[in-house]
């Protein structure tokens, strides 16, 4: 009689590339188990207990990967920044077309990345921790506000080199449109909940609007 082998059936990670056919490691379960945690938790009510558990891995497994909470933390917070900076590094200025499409096409680029789901567990997190984890908020501003505030700036300074607009210190112009693109995915900063919402205003609006403020020359208006 024929004895019956029972086979194992071990989690497959579909992630990377080439390599669906392999069990997920470790590090990855823990990952992926540590951002469903946080969708919903503070870092105050993150517990490494419960991360184990929700990967399906023993609790000593958990901390052969991340030395403590801070950590893990840490690094699921940052592969969720390392997806923005892929998409801010594909937000270019075609300085050959015309200024109002170019302004057009940046407020749906940064629109977007604001509204994508890495942003909005972003933040959520930064909402949730910022008092508790100045980490969060110093990330944040780091790469997702500062990147998209330098991007404006240059490009208003390349405007003026090209002599499409006066020349005028382009950082209040470039903050202002900053405020505008996140006002209008209703990240006032405090929220905790309920931060997926509809924009407020299209991108096309606020490049409108923010045509009007810039100093065009004749030339660039026509």
């Amino acid at each position: 009689m024929a004895t019956r082998v029972q086979t194992r059936n071990p989690k497959i990670d579909t992630n990377a590339e080439g390599s669906a056919w392999r069990p997920a490691s470790s590090r990855r379960l823990i990952l992926d188990a540590a951002r469903r945690k946080l969708r919903t938790e503070s870092f105050n009510e993150f517990a490494m207990e419960a991360v184990a558990a929700e990967a399906g891995v023993s609790r000593r497994t958990v901390y052969n990967q991340f030395a403590n909470r801070e950590e893990l933390y840490c690094a699921s917070r940052l592969e969720l920044f390392e997806k923005i900076d892929l998409a801010m590094a594909e937000i270019k200025f075609d300085l050959d077309q015309p200024v109002e499409k170019m302004l057009h096409r940046f407020c749906k680029a940064g629109i977007a990345i604001l509204l994508s789901p890495e942003s909005f567990e972003l933040r959520a997190s930064r909402a949730r921790d910022r008092r508790a984890f100045q980490w969060i908020e110093e990330q944040y501003d780091h790469r997702i506000d500062e990147p998209l505030r330098l991007k404006i700036e240059h490009f208003l300074q390349s405007l003026m080199l090209k002599g499409d607009i006066e020349n005028t210190d382009p950082a209040p112009l470039a903050e202002s449109l900053l405020m505008a693109i996140n006002a209008c995915v209703g990240d006032d900063g405090q929220a905790e909940t309920n931060l997926k919402q509809p924009p407020v205003f299209t991108a096309d609006e606020i490049a409108d609007i923010y045509l009007k403020r810039l100093p065009l020359k004749d030339h660039a208006a026509a």
